[in-house]
């Protein structure tokens, strides 16, 4: 579930609740460095697994959010084969990427872990996720699908609907032919799919359809309960 404001509850209630992942959204989100740490600790506490969305794929800000304990990052608007690699070698250490190695962070449990041991298990354990949601991405999937290390390719299918120019109809033919196109070209490079749903209903279609991950909005969440709720709650 991504969560883009900041409440280590909500965190808290999404592990209670069932769910194996918070992504902490810092793209659309209001969520300063220390939030996003303090909400990584809570879900660490809870159970669930804290990934964080990036704004972009500035290599500073992939840092950034895993130093602080993230156990992964989204990084959206991925399109090019460049971009990817680029993203890859923020995640990993050297020799397999150009990771800044510092031991006294938080995602080291500051130093108290064995230096060798850390860094084999940063590199094995992090997950990687890229965001396909422009047309530029669909031309270039093969591309960026070659490259190594990618763990899963999350496909945003709003932004994708308005880059193809059907400004938010998700279920429009065009967009339901690209989300085709990038699960099968991500199955033949042997990635994981991830996709973004509204609710319940959506995300079991979505694994039907051959999503491994999918997830969903708090706010989205939020809206549908309470907009249910008061409806309900005034019927006569």
């Amino acid at each position: 579930m991504f969560i883009g404001f900041p409440s280590t509850h909500s965190v808290e209630m999404a592990a209670y609740a069932g769910f194996d992942t918070v992504v902490l959204d810092n793209e659309h989100g209001m969520l300063s460095d220390e939030q996003i740490e303090h909400m990584t600790i809570a879900a660490e506490l809870a159970g669930i697994t804290p990934l964080v969305r990036v704004v972009s794929g500035d290599p500073t800000e992939i840092l950034k959010a895993l130093d602080r304990g993230a156990h992964g990052v989204h990084v959206p608007q991925v399109d090019s084969w460049e971009m990817a690699e680029r993203v890859v070698e923020a995640v990993k250490y050297p020799p397999m990427g150009k990771r800044g190695a510092a031991f006294s962070m938080r995602a080291a449990r500051y130093g108290t872990i064995p230096i060798h041991e850390y860094l084999e298990n940063a590199n094995r354990e992090t997950l990687i996720a890229i965001h396909i949601e422009n047309t530029t991405a669909l031309e270039r999937l093969d591309e960026i699908l070659s490259v190594p290390q990618l763990d899963l390719i999350y496909i945003g299918p709003t932004d994708l609907s308005v880059s193809l120019g059907h400004g938010g109809r998700i279920d429009h033919p065009e967009v339901l032919e690209a989300a085709d196109a990038i699960r099968d070209t991500a199955r033949r490079h042997g990635v994981k799919i991830g996709i973004h749903t509204k609710n319940a209903i959506g995300a079991k279609q979505h694994l039907q359809w051959g999503a491994d991950f999918v997830c969903l909005t708090i706010t989205s969440l939020l809206n549908d309960a309470m907009s249910s709720f008061v409806k309900n709650a005034r019927r006569d």
